[in-house]
């Protein structure tokens, strides 16, 4: 029985150990596939069916989960590339890869692998570029510019979108490869040193930061004409006028009772603070001069307008009242000079205490203080000061049978005309020869001195005038070669022949016996004006050239010396008038002691005296008289 009974034993706990060691080798088998990645997929890639390698220590089927599959679905022993299905551009982090098989002892059951997760990686069909653009400055913003929106060229290596930064900003938002011009958009006036350039290309790659050079933005309105004397006044490209210096008797035309205080000579008088001139309901000037009291302006109906002192009959309105001093004196209550029925005016020309016009028909006609026979009467009658003096009543001026007259210039006390036949005939006061006849017989003050019995000018051999300039005692001709000859009154050199000596007061002093001025090698003219005591010369390269008395500062040279009174003075040793880097001269006007010019970009320059403002820079400091007074350091007037 007990033998029985061990042996019973012995065969139960043989099926219990076979029964457990089936058991754990099942529950083994569970965990026994083990996967690993061998393999990753390079990230970046442009394949979009990439391979990719794992090692499993069993054979097995594969399961594919997340958003990766392939075609192989068998895994053997060892190391496993599959080539995945295609993909898309993308990220892909969610790919997992799963192996299985079947185990089969006393009974049949799937064992699973562990999940293996695929190392994230991305599909790029188009290649990455990492390039940045590289821009540069090609042509910086002039400075200083009247332009608010200028221009700037830059170059950059990539097309791409722009980004400003700083203070400025333009339309242009895309660069092209190469070089690009942009236009800034409105500018103040002001300094601008942060303004930067950026490109962004398509791939999102940012250029370097281009600095734009420091520029400055200085804007007026662009003049068209200047006029000096005592005060100055400018036509603007708008046909507005705006005047500025003394205005004692109104001739700044502001039209406000008891307003007759000089402008220009404290700060704040001028640029948006000085006001443009009333010429009347939708009139507008195309003409504008100024004598020693008054202004005289050309409007945009052929009419001429006159204001500021009338003591003679200057403003011809047939009375001796100032206007422009008082209320309601200028606008639609100032009327137009009458000129004659059907005549109107296409230039004038302002003297002292007179005011003469070319008319449309070609003739003069000067009215006024007529002292010394300036008028060309054959008297010394003041014409404008008395009722029915203009008009038809006023007789034009006789140039001599079959002549007319293509311009006019009033002086001091002389007139002169340039002929259609391009000659030149002066009359009025001739104590210095002015009048150019060899004598100092002053002429239209008597009858029959006028007309036929005025000669012309002798000019030279086969010479013409072109323009002519009626100074203060002394007149100069632009001539047919673009020469400059000038006669009369030759204190301080004026006449620019390197000495003092009048000329034209004497017989064999004018025509060839006449030099024309010497400008410098190569050196022509082309506009010439006389002032009182000084004299100006645009010239053909755009320069200007200033000769007399120097004292004051008109003559621009950095001090109080005359030139063209010695000996080589003229010529290459006669300087230009430094106006400033990079600039030049399209007008010229010499005053009574200070000179303007209209510069290249429209811009007007004041220098000499300046005890009225006449200057226009807020002060009455004279300026060209001493050293870094001219060039850069002079401003241009702020209109």
């Amino acid at each position: 029985m007990k033998n029985y009974l061990l042996y019973y034993l012995l065969i139960t706990l043989s099926i219990i150990v076979n029964s457990c060691s089936e058991g754990f080798k099942e529950e083994y088998s569970k965990f026994y596939i083990v996967l690993k990645e061998v393999t990753a997929i390079t990230t970046p890639t442009t394949d979009t069916t990439p391979d990719y390698t794992f090692s499993s220590n069993e054979s097995g089927a594969i399961n594919y989960g997340g958003s990766c599959s392939s075609s192989t679905t068998i895994a053997v022993a060892g190391n496993n590339t599959i080539t995945l299905s295609s993909l898309s551009d993308g990220t892909y982090a969610d790919c997992t890869i799963k192996v299985s098989k079947t185990m089969r002892t006393n009974k049949s059951e799937t064992n699973l692998s562990g999940s293996l997760t695929m190392t994230s990686f991305t599909i790029t069909t188009t290649s990455t570029d990492t390039t940045a653009p590289v821009i540069a400055e090609v042509t910086a913003v002039t400075t200083p510019t009247n332009d608010t929106t200028p221009d700037y060229t830059f170059s950059s290596t990539e097309a791409g979108t722009i980004t400003y930064g700083g203070s400025c900003s333009s339309g242009t938002t895309s660069a092209t490869t190469d070089n690009n011009t942009i236009t800034f958009s409105t500018l103040d006036n002001g300094t601008y040193s942060n303004c930067t350039i950026k490109v962004t290309d398509s791939s999102g790659n940012e250029s370097n930061t281009l600095a734009i050079t420091d520029f400055t933005v200085t804007y007026w309105q662009p003049v068209s004409s200047i006029s000096a004397y005592d005060h100055t006044c400018a036509l603007l490209n708008n046909g507005s006028v705006k005047c500025w210096g003394w205005n004692y008797y109104g001739q700044l035309g502001k039209g406000t009772k008891g307003n007759t205080a000089d402008i220009g000579d404290d700060a704040n008088e001028m640029g948006d603070n000085l006001t443009s001139i009333d010429l009347g309901t939708d009139r507008t000037a195309t003409a504008i001069d100024t004598g020693n009291h008054h202004t005289c302006a050309l409007l945009d109906n052929a009419s001429v307008k006159c204001w500021g002192r009338n003591f003679y009959g200057q403003l011809g309105k047939g009375n001796n009242d100032a206007l422009g001093n008082d209320a309601n004196e200028m606008g639609d209550n100032l009327t137009s000079i009458n000129l004659g029925t059907d005549r109107t005016a296409t230039a004038i020309s302002l003297g002292t205490s007179y005011t003469c016009a070319l008319l449309d028909n070609a003739s003069v006609k000067c009215w006024g203080s007529g002292a010394k026979g300036k008028l060309g009467q054959g008297n010394t009658a003041n014409i404008g000061n008395q009722p029915s003096e203009q008009g038809d009543n006023l007789p034009s001026t006789d140039l001599g049978t079959g002549r007319t007259a293509t311009a006019i210039s009033a002086g001091y006390r002389h007139t002169c005309a340039l002929l259609d036949n391009a000659s030149v005939k002066c009359w009025g006061y001739n104590n210095h020869g002015q009048l150019g006849q060899g004598n100092t017989d002053d002429i239209g003050d008597n009858s029959s001195e006028m007309g036929d019995n005025l000669t012309s000018i002798d000019l030279g051999t086969d010479r013409t005038a072109t323009a002519i300039s009626a100074g203060y005692e002394h007149t100069c001709a632009l001539l047919d070669n673009a020469s400059v000859k000038c006669w009369g009154r030759n204190i301080y050199g004026r006449l620019g022949q390197g000495n003092n000596n009048d000329i034209g007061d004497n017989s064999s002093e004018m025509g060839d016996n006449l030099p024309s001025i010497d400008l410098g090698t190569d050196r022509t003219a082309t506009a010439i004006s006389a002032g009182l005591e000084h004299t100006c010369a645009l010239l053909d390269n755009a320069s200007v050239k200033c000769w007399g008395r120097g004292k004051w500062g008109p003559i621009g040279h950095g001090n109080n010396a005359s030139w063209g009174d010695g000996p080589n003075e003229m010529g290459d040793n006669l300087p230009s008038t430094d106006l400033g880097t990079g600039r030049t001269a399209t007008a010229i006007s010499a005053g009574k002691y200070h000179t303007c010019a209209i510069l290249d970009d429209a811009s007007v320059k004041c220098w000499g005296y300046n005890n009225h403002g006449q200057l226009g820079q807020g002060n009455k400091t004279q300026l060209g008289a001493a050293v870094n007074e001219m060039g850069d350091n002079l401003p241009a007037i702020d209109l």
